[in-house]
């Protein structure tokens, strides 16, 4: 059925664009995790440079997903009590500062990248509750969901697309200069998060215990079914855009040929594909209802993965990425939608905590336990394995009652 809004209303991503606010907050999120991606990327380079091993690789995902488990709760909650503005400037203003620190270590241990590495995404966790929370205090009501979709792209697509970019920048600057690029994007981001005109919220004055306030946020996941496997269904998109992204380098040098610096390329593709489903789903969200578009894009997700488990074309197989771009941005930011609809004001910054948590996760187990399969048995095996895990999920949309409820 198509929606019928008001025609006075300023509906869109012209509306959008247009709000100064939070185009700040959002030039802030687009650096800051450019920052992160491009970062994690000349890691990984030198990991395997180093190993020549899919797990070992997965050392620097590891130090950005280990934070994720231990800190995100903790920082949810400051971001319900204090200046979420300011809880962003200095998340930036650390990271920068310890990726510039971290410059003249590389050359000495991989014990040193992954404590410096561990402390850089320690701070990271801070900054994603606080940003979620304030989207709606920019944003009017009927605006949110254009705007949760240009975050939600941004946040998915900087993953691959920062990866990207990593590929042309290293071949042109090398690793050192490249990490001064990252922290020169974390600075970029604190300027513009300062301008952000954002009055603090009422919301730090609150006694009770903070593993109190961690506890309220658990307790209304597990007692909202629809926020609860809609968090569920994040943890599987997220952990399959972790995991190739790991085993890209392996696919890039050993299947494709093309070399293992350039496997960023492929990642373009992955953000290519999003930008198109971010354009898309505007529209289609008008015609089918969401929980529609998030078992479709799981089901054919799953069958390209296994797809992409047989092709050796460079061209077909970026093709297959980019649909599994397309995939992942119609389920990230469909189910965000839902989440911002569905989680009180009052409780966001916990309740975002717990899914920052969630969805980081996705960058320890997962991509270890894949890059494992493919070290044991291949990396077309593992490409394949993880499709399977995708499609489940779809199938299981299809038939369970409980995961229909998105």
């Amino acid at each position: 059925m198509v929606e019928l809004r008001p025609k006075h209303l300023n509906i869109g991503f012209g509306a959008v664009f247009s709000n100064f606010g939070f185009m700040l907050l959002w030039v802030g999120q687009l650096t800051s995790q450019l920052a992160d991606r491009i970062f994690v990327y000349v890691l990984m380079i030198i990991i395997y440079q180093s190993t020549r091993s899919n797990v070992g690789v997965a050392l620097p995902l590891l130090a950005f997903g280990i934070p994720s488990v231990l800190v995100a709760p903790w920082a949810g909650i400051l971001s319900d009590r204090f200046d979420r503005k300011w809880i962003l400037v200095i998340s930036d203003l650390v990271r920068g500062l310890l990726i510039l620190l971290l410059i003249p270590l590389i050359a000495k241990s991989l014990l040193w990248i992954f404590l410096v590495s561990l402390l850089v995404y320690t701070a990271a966790q801070f900054f994603a509750p606080a940003e979620t929370a304030s989207i709606p205090e920019l944003v009017e009501k009927h605006n949110l969901i254009v705007a949760n979709s240009l975050f939600m792209i941004t946040w998915m697509a900087s993953s691959v697309v920062g990866l990207g970019l990593g590929a042309p920048i290293v071949n042109l600057l090398a690793e050192t200069k490249t990490l001064i690029v990252a922290a020169g994007l974390y600075f970029v981001s604190t300027v513009a998060i300062v301008l952000i005109p954002i009055k603090p919220h009422e919301q730090g004055r609150s006694k009770a215990h903070v593993f109190q306030d961690i506890m309220i946020g658990f307790e209304f996941i597990r007692r909202n079914q629809v926020v609860r496997y809609s968090l569920y269904k994040l943890f599987v998109a997220a952990s399959a855009v972790a995991t190739l992204s790991l085993l890209a380098i392996s696919y890039a040098s050993d299947i494709l040929k093309i070399g293992e610096r350039n496997f960023g390329y492929l990642i373009i593709a992955i953000g290519f594909g999003m930008l198109v489903g971010m354009f898309t789903l505007e529209r289609l969200r008008h015609y089918f209802k969401m929980g529609t578009i998030v078992v479709a894009s799981f089901l054919m997700s799953g069958i390209v993965l296994i797809a992409l488990s047989g092709v050796h074309n460079l061209v077909l197989a970026l093709f297959l990425i980019m649909l599994l771009g397309l995939g992942n941005i119609y389920i990230t930011s469909t189910i965000q939608t839902i989440l911002q609809r569905k989680i009180p004001r009052q409780i966001r910054g916990r309740v975002f905590g717990v899914q920052n948590m969630l969805v980081n996760s996705a960058f320890t187990l997962p991509v270890v336990f894949f890059g494992m399969i493919a070290d044991l048995w291949g990396i077309l095996f593992a490409i394949a394995a993880l499709g399977w895990v995708v499609l489940l999920m779809g199938v299981a949309g299809l038939f369970l009652p409980k995961f229909k409820t998105v």
